[in-house]
């Protein structure tokens, strides 16, 4: 699991002129944290809510049509599907602060005990991440995790992990 933060801008969402982007913007970006964390809690975060303040309704009932097959994931703001803040203005930036302390709090996942030999294989697999565009499963991979130690049962159990976190 885990906790993701989809931040977007209100205007644009708003403006006639680009809300078909923000659409597709917005889409893509909850389908992929569905399709790779699927158990994730999710926050959607709308900047510039101080630009658009009147339209706070128009914006929750715009994202609610488009998140309704994730809304499972998403965590809520009150009656809101999202956190409307404002950076310039400190509008709800405590809110939200607090929102995403809790629901990485109340995840079960972050209770887990995790092996230090699966952080370290994580960390390995991580390093590889900029010399190289992939890993082979059976060869790159396997490799990390017996120089580390870890059983072929463990490496896949590791790896289920990484995977489920969306790491």
């Amino acid at each position: 699991t885990g906790v993701y933060i989809l931040v977007f801008d209100t205007r644009e969402l708003l403006d006639l002129n680009t809300k078909a982007e923000s659409n597709r913007y917005l889409m893509f970006w909850l389908r992929s944290i569905n399709m790779h964390a699927p158990n994730a809690s999710l926050l959607l975060v709308g900047t510039f809510c101080a630009e658009t303040q009147g339209k706070i309704r128009t914006v929750d009932k715009i994202l609610r049509e488009l998140s309704k097959q994730f809304s499972s994931q998403i965590v809520t703001n009150e009656n809101l599907v999202y956190f409307a803040i404002d950076n310039r203005e400190r509008l709800n930036i405590q809110k939200l602060r607090k929102a995403i302390e809790l629901t990485a709090r109340n995840d079960p996942a972050m209770k887990q005990e995790v092996s230090i030999r699966w952080m370290a294989f994580l960390d390995e697999l991580l390093s590889h991440k900029k010399s190289k565009s992939y890993l082979t499963l059976n060869g790159d991979v396997s490799h990390i995790a017996c120089k580390l130690g870890l059983s072929r049962h463990e490496q896949e159990i590791a790896l289920g992990l990484f995977h489920e976190r969306g790491l």
